[in-house]
């Protein structure tokens, strides 16, 4: 098994390195306390934002589907429920939190392993920087986007007034109007909320990184332990 992949050394990581005194020991240079926290808040938000946007997806597309099955069986009608607007918004939100919470986990675990590290390719050090960046401008647009969608609703077509009343008695949940459903409220609570937190870990990521640049590239700024097959989890790092 190889002990070095991508310029890791993998014997300098240990499990112990995620107990809390390890991680927050305020004796690591570049902000590390600080964007530690930031990283795990945008990661958690992050959750929270897919969860309702993921159930949303899942009880609209299905609505559409039970109103066409159940139009072309009673009356013979094709309808269609309309409702993209409601599904472009979750794409956004699913799309965009990933993008920000796969980069963040990937600089909290590089960061929580690797500590001493402050030497990358350009290329790295360059696309950890664009990344966040990137997912934080688009939260911001998934955020308007859906508050926008929040105010409108999805609507039938393809049957009368009269029929389209019955369908929507039939099938009321998840409502046609965006607002009613729970879930849509607070996904949008969270993509604000999410957007925040995605600010601060770039901003102190973008700190940290150029921090790191202004030092020269040395092993270790500490001793590391590394990891051996019976080592239980201790602190290295108290004294």
């Amino acid at each position: 098994m190889p002990r070095t992949i991508w310029g890791f050394n993998l014997s300098e990581a240990r499990w112990s390195a995620f107990i809390g005194k390890n991680m927050y020991d305020k004796r690591w240079p570049h902000l590390r306390r600080e964007r530690l926290i930031a990283y795990q808040l945008a990661q958690n938000v992050c959750i929270g934002a897919t969860i309702p946007a993921s159930l949303s997806l899942h009880r609209y597309i299905s609505l559409g589907t039970h109103v066409q099955q159940f139009a072309l069986s009673q009356t013979g009608l094709k309808v269609e429920l309309h409702d993209n607007d409601i599904i472009a918004g979750v794409a956004l939100t699913l799309t965009f939190c990933a993008i920000v919470s796969t980069s963040i986990l990937a600089e909290f675990i590089i960061l929580v392993l690797w500590p001493g590290r402050t030497s990358y390719p350009k290329w790295y050090t360059y696309t950890r920087i664009t990344l966040p960046v990137i997912g934080t401008v688009g939260l911001l647009v998934t955020a308007l986007v859906n508050t926008i969608v929040l105010t409108r609703s999805a609507f039938i077509t393809g049957a009368p007034v009269e029929i389209q009343e019955q369908y929507i008695s039939v099938f009321s949940s998840p409502p046609l109007k965006y607002s009613s459903y729970p879930a849509n409220v607070v996904c949008v609570c969270f993509l604000w909320i999410e957007w925040v937190c995605a600010v601060a870990a770039t901003i102190f990521l973008i700190l940290g990184v150029r921090s790191e640049m202004n030092v020269d590239a040395e092993p270790t700024k500490m001793p590391l332990v590394p990891i051996r097959e019976n080592d239980k989890p201790v602190s290295e790092f108290s004294g």
